[in-house]
């Protein structure tokens, strides 16, 4: 998954303001944060590849592919899986600013 995480800390920093939080408590929400998207992130995907994407996605975990593979994988099942990726966190981010 091509996620950059140091962009995706900071723009988490800035959508909730957490630069004014003390820097443990602000690590540990955005350990939290970056934690609950990951979990999104995945379910989304699944969801998208279906029912036999799981499968092969199960097979390339048993034969412990590499992430190139993965990236490969997710790309061929889902064409421009970057941009869905990016989706997915904005959307998610949406949904946070909502829900605070």
């Amino acid at each position: 998954m091509a996620l950059d995480q140091a962009q995706l800390r900071e723009e988490l920093i800035a959508a909730f303001h957490l630069d004014q939080v003390p820097e443990e408590k602000r690590d540990e929400l955005l350990e939290k944060m970056t934690e609950a998207l990951l979990k999104h992130i995945f379910l989304e995907t699944m969801d998208k590849i279906g029912e036999d994407g799981v499968k092969e996605y199960e097979a390339l975990l048993e034969r412990q592919a590499t992430p190139e593979e993965m990236d490969t994988f997710f790309e061929t099942k889902i064409p421009g899986y970057n941009v869905f990726i990016r989706q997915v966190a904005e959307q998610f981010k949406e949904e946070m600013t909502k829900a605070i």
